[in-house]
């Protein structure tokens, strides 16, 4: 029988913030991301692998392995903890301690504010009701896992996106949202999100971002504009987060990589 532990639905942490448990929580955690995270793995000793995650990635945590993620702004999220024996779990195949992209979000993200309620309510019968609902969950989720599809095979899609992409690249300094890129290709925003990392494995804002960083680095290069307008014509509407980025991205300010350049 599985049983709910701790459980929340669109819950807001402070911005920024980071959960950090070295040994895990002592069950499974089923996790909804819906803000913008960074996931941290283990990887040789003391270092980390660091895994940028979007609204509508997963991730189930299996009991004792080592849970740290991190907001890079806000921080929301949907999960629910729950106890499971092996042998139950095995009949689900779902990926285990890694992100995926499942289709049929919303379902997932009803069944998430489901087990909530009933988790808060203790209403008769509610650890039966609870063991069904997280059951559904898992069914869901695998089910939306396994809606793997060969490209070849969806070719007008993968046709469709790679045009949007391109217009989105060339024309990096254009207002691009989400809402004008799932108009563009028909699709929902999970659907979006999830064609887009299968078949170019980044996600947009990453792609978008790092377009207009290279645009920026050829008009700080080659053109004689000061530094603001080139933050205009790259798509940055603010200059401080033209600044932020660039140094994250080039590792200085553009006032310093423009004098690097200069010197050379």
């Amino acid at each position: 029988m599985f049983q709910a532990g701790y459980c929340g639905y669109n819950i807001h942490n402070p911005d920024q913030d980071t959960i950090y448990r070295p040994k895990g929580s002592g069950n499974y955690l089923f996790l909804l991301i819906t803000s913008e995270m960074k996931f941290f793995f283990p990887e040789n000793g003391e270092n980390y692998h660091t895994v940028m995650a979007e609204p509508g990635d997963c991730i189930l945590y299996t009991p004792g392995n080592m849970q740290y993620y991190q907001a890079t702004e806000e921080f929301t999220n949907s999960y629910v903890h729950f106890y499971a024996g092996q042998e139950e779990m095995e009949q689900y195949q779902i990926p285990h301690d890694q992100l995926f992209s499942p289709a049929g979000l919303d379902e997932i993200s009803q069944l998430l504010r489901q087990i909530q309620y009933e988790y808060r309510n203790k209403q008769r019968h509610s650890e039966e009701m609870l063991d069904l609902l997280i059951r559904k969950l898992l069914i869901e989720t695998e089910r939306g896992v396994s809606q793997h599809f060969d490209i070849s095979q969806k070719s007008e899609i993968y046709d469709s996106m790679s045009s949007i992409r391109v217009r989105m690249l060339s024309y990096c300094y254009e207002d691009w949202d989400m809402e004008r890129l799932c108009e563009m290709a028909h699709l929902g925003r999970s659907q979006f999100f999830y064609y887009y990392k299968k078949f170019f494995h980044t996600s947009p804002k990453d792609d978008l971002l790092q377009a207009r960083i290279d645009r920026a680095k050829y008009l700080l290069t080659n053109q004689r504009l000061r530094i603001s307008e080139v933050a205009e014509q790259s798509g940055f509407k603010n200059i401080y987060h033209f600044t932020r980025y660039f140094r994250k991205e080039c590792g200085c300010a553009p006032s310093k990589y423009l004098m690097q350049q200069v010197l050379k």
